[in-house]
């Protein structure tokens, strides 16, 4: 009795960590059309720094009956300063990037990060490194080059938006080791102070003054950030990265609601057959985890 206890403990943690990832992944594409209302009358210094603060004014009020002092996070604040920077880098050229180019697009460039996060993983964490993830990797890089397309039909925002998915890799790989340590309330709301102030300067010098219709997204952008970042940060309790990382594919079904319906555009065919290619290879990383070929 107890080694089956033990075994469905085993089987049931992962499933956790898959729903957690799951749900987030389909909920952030909500949190970025809200972003890229914003940047058309704001600087998107101004709107990712108020995604942040937004969330901290929330998540600090709301955690303080588990708050720890943060030196408690004196062995792995490390980490968590790294991740939240790589958050805040990959979010910023995110938010650059849909001011230029499609919504959908721009997400593709992102999808980036998880295949190189697969990568990353097996080099600095000792997850297994084989040539099936090396052929996603090239597949995922010939992917954004129709993305980016340099030299042809180049534009700044493709480059921003794998931008961001580079910056997510490093992200998506610091929460692995952060969460292996830090519970995950913690872990939010450090990252959300840390993240509003690293962006303050920049928010500063970017100032623009907020109508009362632009302050009730900024809230609802900042609620939802915060839920999606607490369900990110939990699902690593429970999987691995290279497990967990494919997930954030899901994005893509929001994202071309949201880029059809709200901001009537779509990616072109040289574009989305990028974007198809990354999310292949993402996917067959995943199949081969579940299939035990890696």
């Amino acid at each position: 009795m107890k080694n089956t206890a033990v075994g469905d403990s085993r089987l049931t943690q992962p499933i956790i960590g898959i729903a957690l990832m799951a749900a987030a992944s389909l909920a952030v594409p909500l949190v970025d059309g809200i972003a890229k209302v914003l940047t058309a009358s704001h600087s998107p210094f101004f709107v990712a720094w108020a995604r942040y603060a937004a969330a901290a004014l929330i998540v600090v009020p709301l955690t303080l009956p588990w708050h720890r002092d943060f030196r408690s996070l004196r062995s792995d604040l490390a980490f968590n300063a790294l991740r939240t920077l790589l958050a805040v880098a990959a979010m910023t050229c995110f938010f650059f990037a849909i001011v230029q180019i499609p919504f959908a697009t721009a997400f593709g460039g992102f999808f980036l990060g998880p295949v190189i996060a697969a990568v990353l993983a097996a080099l600095l964490l000792g997850e297994s490194l084989t040539a099936w993830r090396l052929g996603a990797a090239l597949t995922g890089l010939a992917g954004a080059l129709l993305i980016v397309r340099p030299g042809v039909d180049f534009q700044i925002g493709s480059l921003l938006a794998i931008g961001s998915g580079a910056f997510s890799a490093g992200y998506l790989v610091a929460t692995r080791v952060a969460a292996s340590t830090t519970p995950p309330v913690d872990a939010l709301r450090f990252q959300c102070v840390f993240g509003a102030l690293l962006l303050t300067p920049f928010a500063v010098l970017n100032w623009s003054w907020p109508t009362q219709e632009a302050l009730l997204l900024i809230a609802v952008m900042g609620a939802l950030s915060a839920v999606c970042h607490f369900m990110l940060i939990a699902a690593f309790r429970y999987g691995e990265a290279a497990v967990l990382a494919p997930l954030v594919y899901l994005e893509l079904l929001t994202a071309m609601v949201l880029g059809r319906i709200v901001f009537r555009e779509l990616p072109d065919l040289l574009a989305f057959t990028g974007i198809s290619l990354i999310v292949l290879a993402g996917l067959s990383i995943l199949l081969s985890e579940r299939r035990g070929r890696v």
